[in-house]
Formats: C-alpha cells, structure tokens, sequence
C-alpha cells in the first residue's frame, strides 16, 4: 500500500484509484456506524474521497494512509451530523432474512446500532475494519487506554444485546411448537 500512496502523491492517479478501491469497504462501515443512513454514509465516503484527493500530499508517512483517511472520514461524518443540526437519523433495515447468514448478520448489525456511537465506532474500526487500538487513539484523539475500555465496555454491551435476542428467539421457537 504505500508503494500505491507514493504513487498517488507523484500525481498517479490511477494508484489513487487503487487506494480507495482497497479502503472502501472499511470506509463504508466506520461511516455507517457514525451515520446510519445510506444516502449520509454515501455522502461522507463522497467527501472523504475528495478531501483524501486534494490533501494526500499532505500526508507525510505513506504507511498511515488507512488511518489517516479514517480520520478525514470520520470528521466528514461529524461535519454531517452537525450539518444536520443534531437530528436522529432513523435507521431502515432490509426485510427479515430468509437465510439464517443473513439473519445473524442483520441481528449483529441491529445490535451495532444499539450501542452508544463510541462503542459502535471503535468496536466498527477494530473488529470490522481491522484497525489497531493504536491508530483508532490517534483517530479519535483519545489515548490507547481509552480505546481499550471502550472495546471491553462494547463487547460487554454487545454480548448482552445479543444473548438476550438468542433467549428471546428461543422462547419465540418454543411457543410455535
């Protein structure tokens, strides 16, 4: 990769191209745990883009290009929702699965959204988006002790989001029989 952001910093544009096609996915899921909406999430990614483009030059070390453009995003994200003047986006989930893949990546992600922003965020960009704790401290501007707590406290909220929605599938199964 940083091979590619030397590249794109001499002018290449097709390695830029390359950059965002490798970052995209992770782009996508630490905005949607910010944002919620498509149409915002897509607007952010749009910005970060843009911002990433006219600004690489002034990234100093290649090797923080994945960090350094998850900062860019998540303040376009923070710029959104301060745009939008504190207003609750409403999240709008796909239908009910038919398959159980699909069902449980659903509940992970309805459970996702249960969770305070912080938690979501750094529980988005460790386990989603394979950041280390290091370089979300210097995303979000916290220290690493921080990230950790938020990580401990997340999976301990997403743990017991999630087995109260398995007993609750349970209990459901048994009054069908």
């Amino acid at each position: 990769m940083e091979r590619l952001v030397r590249k794109a910093q001499r002018g290449d544009k097709n390695a830029f191209v390359a950059l965002i096609e490798q970052n995209q996915l992770a782009l996508y899921r630490a905005a949607k745990a910010i944002l919620h909406k498509e149409e915002d999430v897509e607007d952010a990614v749009q910005e970060t883009v843009c911002k990433a483009f006219y600004k690489l030059s002034d990234l100093r070390q290649p090797k923080y290009f994945k960090t350094w453009l998850t900062r860019i995003l998540i303040n376009c994200c923070y710029d959104l929702l301060r745009q939008q003047k504190g207003l609750v986006p409403l999240e709008i989930l796909p239908e009910e699965g038919v398959e159980e893949e699909r069902e449980t990546s659903l509940d992970v992600q309805r459970i996702l959204n249960e969770l305070g922003e912080n938690d979501r965020l750094v529980l988005t960009l460790y386990y989603l988006n394979d950041i280390s704790v290091k370089d979300i401290a210097g995303m979000l501007s916290i220290n690493e002790g921080a990230v950790k707590q938020r990580l401990s406290h997340g999976r301990k909220k997403f743990r017991e989001a999630y087995e109260g929605r398995e007993q609750g599938k349970v209990v459901a199964r048994h009054a069908k029989k």
